[in-house]
């Protein structure tokens, strides 16, 4: 089959032959027939021959290539058809032209008219296979596609001028596959059963399985083809083909990572300030001024899945988005009877764990070793763990959390010792530590609000409020 192939694809070089020499003998057999006073050159019985022999090797070549797949069906054999009707014709203009000398004027006329009929539909339907149906009347007003079967123009999308508002997919993923992947990927040309053409076609893959799995670059063909080097057999672009640049591959594979998404804008998903240039680059527009933050001061995330809000909601916890420009959660554990919180309780909150903002956990039970996975939650603001029986070996399990502003630990077993670990919380702003054996004295000492209302953590070096 390689052979076939290597062989077939010196049918794109071929059929150039039979188009020039044969539209040649035509319009020159036309000519010499309006001209009755011009003798007519015996050297077109040559060109007839020459044109009829480079179809019959056109054809042949495109046999070739058609037997490596992926082109539709219906296209391609309307296509084999009219190339082998062309050959057809041509051979008899040579023999009715050349050989039996017929110079009729309504003669000349039929069989010249069809022949250039002929290598007009065939040339169509080839540039169909290529490059889509819709290649030739793309750019068409709507009444000439109209007249030839096509729908309106799909309308542009305006221009990008400002990346944060891109579409993720429609501005940056697809022209980005139309530019390099389409020309083979397309419903005329279905490569490895794998069509490019839109969102539902990129995810429902190919003969080799899934072309984009979201979130996983190593399970997507995709990412594998366009990143292996360009010698390999399976790398794609394929064919020559201009490949994808540095920054097109980085920006498609970031794509992929951040789940294959169907819509959004840029900064909706925060992009690092590397892949914001890739994007830029990607693109040829200005390196952008991505803001990486929301209103609260925390990294732009995209929404959490249903599945792990349900899972939550499923186990107690009411977690509903901060606001309507803001991903993260607010989170409050219910109690349902005597229900106390359990390890299960607290694993499952890491799941979700970077767009937790806020947590409220009073009265739940919570112990000092459960405090210990509340520390792994990197975006937490504020925390309320009042009424449980937490001490000050729990409270140093919270040092961890970057971001903490606002620790309400009424009712709780801390002491004295805990202030010191209240110091290390650099970003805390107010901490709650009323009806708890913290004593006056001690609060007294340092430069913190009155213990009966709370206290907070005045500012210092390197901590912002």
């Amino acid at each position: 089959m390689d052979w076939l192939t290597f062989f077939g694809r010196f049918h794109v070089l071929a059929l150039h032959l039979p188009i020039g020499i044969l539209s040649l003998a035509a319009i020159a057999e036309i000519y010499y027939a309006r001209k009755s006073e011009k003798e007519r050159p015996d050297f077109l019985r040559a060109v007839w021959l020459w044109g009829t022999l480079s179809a019959a090797i056109a054809a042949g070549l495109g046999y070739l290539l058609s037997l490596s797949g992926g082109y539709d069906e219906t296209t391609l054999e309307r296509h084999l058809i009219t190339g082998i009707a062309t050959g057809v014709v041509g051979f008899l203009c040579w023999l009715v032209f050349g050989l039996i000398k017929v110079r009729r004027a309504g003669a000349v006329y039929t069989l010249a008219g069809l022949q250039l009929l002929l290598m007009g539909i065939t040339g169509h339907l080839g540039g169909n296979l290529t490059h889509g149906p819709e290649y030739l009347f793309e750019h068409a007003p709507n009444p000439v596609r109209k007249l030839a079967g096509f729908g309106p123009r799909r309308i542009a999308r305006p221009a990008v001028t400002d990346l944060n508002q891109a579409d993720v997919f429609l501005d940056v993923a697809q022209p980005l596959l139309e530019l390099r992947c389409t020309s083979c990927h397309n419903p005329s040309k279905t490569k490895g059963g794998l069509l490019l053409d839109s969102y539902e076609n990129i995810m429902l893959g190919g003969d080799t399985g899934a072309a984009v799995v979201p979130g996983d670059l190593i399970a997507s063909e995709l990412s594998i083809r366009i990143n292996l080097d360009p010698e390999h057999d399976d790398f794609m672009p394929s064919g020559g083909k201009i490949p994808f640049t540095e920054a097109q591959t980085r920006v498609m594979d970031w794509w992929i990572e951040i789940g294959a998404p169907a819509g959004g804008t840029i900064a909706s998903f925060a992009p690092s300030p590397e892949v914001s240039a890739w994007i830029a680059a990607a693109l040829d527009q200005p390196t952008p001024a991505v803001s990486l933050t929301n209103e609260l001061g925390l990294p732009k995330l995209p929404a959490l899945s249903r599945d792990v809000l349900m899972e939550l909601e499923s186990l107690g916890f009411d977690a509903t988005p901060i606001s309507e420009t803001v991903t993260h959660l607010d989170i409050d554990f219910y109690r349902i009877g005597s229900e106390t919180i359990t390890d299960e309780h607290v694993q499952a909150l890491l799941k979700a764990r970077d767009h937790i903002a806020w947590l409220n956990l009073g009265n739940s039970g919570l112990t000092d070793a459960q405090l210990e996975t509340i520390g792994q939650l990197p975006n937490l603001l504020k925390l309320d763990v009042s009424n449980n029986p937490v001490t000050d070996t729990g409270i140093s399990a919270l040092t961890p959390l970057p971001r903490l502003q606002t620790l309400n630990l009424h009712h709780t077993k801390i002491t004295d010792n805990a202030l010191p670990v209240l110091d290390q919380l650099i970003t805390l702003e107010q901490a709650n530590v009323w009806a708890t054996s913290v004593t006056p004295g001690s609060a007294a000492t340092r430069p913190y609000a009155e213990i009966a209302t709370g206290f907070s953590v005045p500012e210092r070096d390197g901590s912002s409020k």
